[in-house]
C-alpha cells in the first residue's frame, strides 16, 4: 500500500535515518540500563501534532493512532515487531494515512496509574515521519529514556500526604500508598486550640493528585477567608478511578479510606474529628464517589455536593439499560447504536463500539474497564468479569445481576427505611440537562424513584453540559451550603 517514507530519529528530531521492508513496520528494542528484564504492554503511539508527546494520548474524542503488544520477560536488545498483526486503533498500521506524523514507543510501567505514559513509564526519542513517500520499511526505535510526568506546581499552604495502607497492601500483596493534597487555611496555625473542619474533593476520570489544584481554585473562600481545610483525594489506579468503593477486584478502597486514612489525617493534624466536619464534594467520577462514601458511611460524613456524576441508575448506564432482558450494550432498543458522548450540537460524538475498541487497544486504564474493575465479580482468570461481549455486545445477565451492589438508586430504595433519616439534609447532586456523556438519563430515573420517597429535592437538574454546570452560580450556591452546615458544628 505505501512504498516510502522520508525519516527523522531523535529526540530533536534532526538525525535521518532510512529503513527497509515492504511495508508499514517498526521495530522496537529497549535499553539495557532501563532494566534486565520487562513483562507487561509496549505501545507504539503516533501524532499529527507538531508539539506535544505521542505518548500522552489517546484522546478520548480525537483519537490518534496507537498500537500494543504485551510483552512477558522481554530483554533488552530483543526486537519487538509492529505490523498489520499488531493490535491497535483506529487502523491497522498498514492502513496509517499519508502525511506527517510523529511516533514514540513506550513502556507501560506504573502500576498505579490509569494512562499508558503517566507518572511513570520507559519511553523512546520521537521518530518523525512523512507517510507516503519513496523510501521503505521497518523503522527502528530504541525505548532509552525514563519518563517523569512533571509534578504538581508547589502552591502556598499546600502539602502532599501520603500513608502506607495495610488494608490494600495486604490485599494486592505490595504496598499501597493512599495520597492527598491539602490546602491549608492562611491562619491554620495561628491559634493552636483550634481545630478545623475539612471538605474532601475527588476528581474525575482518571482522579489523579495532577489534578488536586483545580479543586483549590474552585472551592477556596473568593473572600480570602478560608473556614475548612481542603483534602484531594487520590483516586487513580492502574485499572482507572477507584471511586472509593470496596471491591472484589481493587480491594478495600472506601474501608482504606474511612479506616486508615482519614483517622490518620486527623491523628496528623488539628482537624475536627466529627461526621459534621467532613464534607464531600466530586465531579464526575469524582460526583460518583462523594455520593457513594455519603450513602455508604452516613455516620460518618456530614454532607456531599455531587456534581455530574457517572451513573447513579444503571438502568440508564449512560445510554444502556443493564438489566434489560436480552440487552445489548451496543445497540438501543430502536435499533441506532449507543453513544458515550456528545457534541455541542447534541448529536452523537462518541459511539460505545468505537470506544471499547479504542480501550481494547488501551488495555487496562480505560473508563469502561475501570467501572468493571470496580462493579464486576472477579472471573477465574482473576480479572473482573466483562459486563458485556466486546465483541457483540451481549450483556451478561450474571454480571449486571452484580452491579445491584453498586446501583446507588436501587440501593437507596431497596434501604431507605434506615438511610433515610440519616442521609436527610446531606445529599446534594447536580446534574446539566444535557450532560456531554449523557449521565443525565440516570440522574433523572433517580430522581423519580426519590420522588416515590419524598426526597427529589436530593437531584436537581439544571441547564448545561458537564462542565458548563460548574462555571455558573452553582459554584457560589455550594459554598453558602457548606457554610451553613458548619453552622451545625456551633450548635
Amino acid at each position: 500500500m505505501i512504498a516510502a517514507i522520508a525519516l527523522t530519529l531523535a529526540l530533536c528530531e534532526n538525525v535521518a535515518v532510512t529503513a527497509a521492508a515492504d511495508g508499514p513496520s517498526f521495530t522496537v528494542t529497549y535499553n539495557a540500563e532501563l532494566s534486565d528484564t520487562f513483562t507487561g504492554p509496549v505501545y507504539l503511539m503516533f501524532t499529527e501534532s507538531r508539539r506535544g508527546r505521542p505518548s500522552a494520548g489517546p484522546d478520548w474524542f480525537n483519537p490518534e493512532p496507537f498500537y500494543r503488544i504485551n510483552v512477558e520477560d522481554w530483554k533488552p536488545g530483543e526486537t519487538l515487531e509492529f505490523g498489520p498483526e499488531t493490535a491497535g486503533y483506529p487502523t491497522a498500521l498498514d492502513q496509517l494515512p499519508d502525511g506527517q506524523w510523529r511516533a514514540q514507543a513506550v513502556m507501560r510501567t506504573d502500576l498505579d496509574g490509569a494512562s499508558i505514559a503517566g507518572q511513570h513509564s520507559f519511553v523512546s526519542d520521537v521518530v518523525s515521519i512523512e507517510n507516503g513517500s519513496d523510501s521503505s520499511w521497518p523503522v527502528a526505535i530504541e525505548i532509552n529514556t525514563p519518563f517523569k510526568a512533571r509534578g504538581m506546581r508547589e502552591i502556598p499552604g499546600s502539602r502532599i500526604l501520603k500513608q502506607r495502607s495495610d488494608l490494600l497492601s495486604d490485599f494486592h500483596g505490595r504496598d499501597i500508598e493512599m495520597k492527598a493534597v491539602a490546602f491549608f487555611p492562611t491562619d491554620f496555625e495561628k491559634d493552636p486550640d483550634r481545630t478545623w473542619p475539612v471538605l474532601y474533593v475527588i476528581g474525575g476520570f482518571p482522579g489523579g493528585l495532577d489534578q488536586a489544584p483545580m479543586s483549590q481554585m474552585m472551592w477556596r473562600d473568593p473572600s480570602g477567608t478560608q473556614e475548612l481545610v481542603i483534602v484531594y483525594l487520590g483516586a487513580e489506579c492502574g485499572t482507572g478511578h477507584h471511586v472509593f468503593a470496596d471491591s472484589a477486584n481493587n480491594g478495600p478502597r472506601g474501608q482504606a479510606l474511612v479506616e486508615e486514612f482519614i483517622p490518620w489525617l486527623e491523628s496528623q493534624f488539628p482537624l475536627t474529628a466529627l461526621p459534621e466536619a467532613r464534607l464531600l464534594t466530586g465531579h464526575s467520577s469524582g460526583g460518583w464517589s462523594s455520593l457513594w462514601l455519603q450513602v455508604t458511611y452516613p455516620d460518618f460524613f456530614g454532607g456531599t455536593w455531587s456534581t455530574a456524576p457517572d451513573p447513579v441508575d444503571f438502568r440508564a448506564f449512560q445510554e444502556v439499560d443493564i438489566y434489560q432482558e436480552d440487552g445489548n450494550a451496543y445497540q438501543q432498543m430502536d435499533g441506532s447504536r449507543s453513544a458515550v458522548g456528545r457534541g455541542q450540537d447534541d448529536k452523537p460524538s462518541i459511539y460505545l463500539d468505537d470506544f471499547c475498541q479504542m480501550e481494547e487497544a488501551i488495555g487496562d486504564g480505560g473508563q469502561i474497564r475501570s467501572f468493571e474493575w470496580v462493579f464486576s465479580p472477579r472471573g477465574e482468570d482473576g480479572r473482573p468479569r466483562p459486563l458485556f461481549d466486546r465483541r457483540t455486545g451481549k450483556i451478561d445477565p450474571e454480571v449486571a445481576k452484580a452491579w445491584e451492589a453498586y446501583d446507588i438508586s436501587l440501593i437507596l430504595t431497596r434501604n431507605w427505611e434506615t438511610l433515610g433519616p440519616k442521609l436527610k439534609g446531606k445529599v446534594k447532586v447536580y446534574m446539566g440537562n444535557s450532560d456531554t456523556f449523557y449521565l443525565d438519563a440516570a440522574a433523572r430515573l433517580m430522581k423519580d424513584r426519590l420522588a416515590a420517597l419524598d426526597a427529589d429535592e436530593m437531584i436537581v437538574m439544571m441547564p448545561g453540559d458537564h462542565s458548563s454546570i460548574l462555571f455558573g452560580p452553582l459554584r457560589g450556591q455550594i459554598m453558602k451550603d457548606m457554610k451553613a452546615r458548619l453552622l451545625l458544628l456551633n450548635q
